[in-house]
């Protein structure tokens, strides 16, 4: 039984994650049966190491949280390909929740995260601009690996120059976040929907939404969508020269109400304590409580390490202020300004033991130039 409180072991020629799911640090870990994850008894929330075979909160049921050793007494689903959950058949059952029909090669736990969910609406909004309701702007959900999905070529080839041209936006306001296994670009990754056997690499299920203004990228935004329970936003950028014009703003606003059209619960972010103020006065996020945590422990979030989680609870009355009322007017509140009051020049923060940097506005400013003249050398 001690045995499975130590830093490394091996499942059937399969090694654990050396990190916590929840907190990204190392030590020692209460190691999953069933997957390579891997847990701190504090972050699982549990006081004593478990008698007898233990699966972290990815491997069970999710809506009873408890899954039999040998999966025989009670029949459990696969694992969801939109909202990653698995679910017992009679708590589905009990639930009243419908399950899926007429279903394709991937595996879906019901029919609102198939046919007439999630799958379908989502399937036909890419790569299709939509206005805003801002005089020349417009948005767009893209989405990596999109052989999944009916698009024409004329619209793959576009959904692929708009893809590239969100990773520059990206790669201009962040420097490299570099992932210890492999030494990739853990952005270049996301973007492209890279998935691993570790659930806090895959990153599976990501789509990238943008704001255009004519057809210029102003704001991009990567998003994944787990069920109706949850949606996380762990990145946003915004190009320089639009920034403090409320673009970020016109962003969430139509991806809010996308995400609250689809009933989806509420939509979460991380975040460094510095931008506590900015993420809830401006955009009305909250810290979320250690029992909201507990709720969603079992979804494979992209967090960094040293952040909080930050959420904003989805619902109709959030949209009685006008779009015009939001967006047009530049913001009053200047994060850059903000954080380096509050930081100084030249701050490091340590995410998930990377070293994760936002550029300088004389490096942001340097980086988009070059890489258009990249591009112009590349026409």
């Amino acid at each position: 039984m001690g045995s499975k409180y130590v830093k490394k072991r091996y499942h059937e020629n399969q090694k654990n994650d050396e990190l916590c799911s929840v907190c990204q640090e190392g030590g020692y870990l209460l190691l999953c049966d069933r997957c390579p994850s891997s847990y701190h008894l504090e972050c699982a929330q549990i006081e004593t190491i478990p008698d007898g075979k233990w699966f972290c909160p990815s491997c069970c049921c999710g809506l009873c949280g408890l899954r039999d050793p040998n999966d025989q007494t009670q029949l459990i689903t696969e694992v969801c390909y939109q909202c990653s959950r698995q679910y017992h058949v009679d708590c589905m059952g009990r639930a009243g929740i419908q399950f899926p029909r007429n279903i394709p090669s991937e595996n879906f736990c019901s029919q609102s995260c198939f046919k007439n969910g999630l799958h379908d609406d989502i399937q036909n909004l890419l790569g299709i601009s939509f206005p805003t309701g801002v005089d020349g702007l417009t948005w767009k959900l893209l989405k990596s690996n999109n052989s999944d999905f009916n698009m024409n070529d004329a619209l793959r080839a576009d959904t692929h120059v708009k893809l590239s041209q969100a990773l520059d936006l990206l790669r201009a306001c962040f420097k490299p976040i570099i992932i210890e296994r492999g030494k990739r670009n853990m952005i270049i990754d996301i973007i492209n929907n890279s998935t691993s056997k570790y659930k806090r690499l895959d990153f599976h299920g990501f789509f990238v939404m943008v704001l255009q203004k004519d057809d210029e990228l102003t704001c991009v935004a990567t998003v994944r969508i787990h069920g109706q329970k949850l949606a996380e936003m762990p990145l946003v950028a915004t190009m320089f020269k639009y920034r403090g014009q409320g673009m970020c703003r016109v962003l969430l606003h139509e991806l809010t109400k996308m995400l609250s059209k689809w009933q989806v619960q509420r939509l979460v972010l991380p975040s460094v304590s510095e931008q506590t103020e900015f993420w809830q006065s401006v955009f009305g996020f909250s810290k979320m409580s250690t029992g909201e945590k507990l709720e969603i422990l079992g979804f494979p979030l992209l967090v960094f390490r040293g952040t909080i989680i930050y959420q904003k609870i989805l619902s109709k009355t959030m949209f009685g202020m006008e779009i015009e009322e939001v967006s047009q007017e530049p913001s009053r509140f200047d994060p850059k300004d903000y954080l380096k009051d509050r930081l100084g020049p030249g701050t490091k923060r340590k995410f998930r033991n990377l070293n994760y940097k936002l550029r300088s506005e004389v490096e942001v400013i340097r980086k988009e130039k070059k890489i258009m003249l990249e591009d112009r050398e590349n026409i």
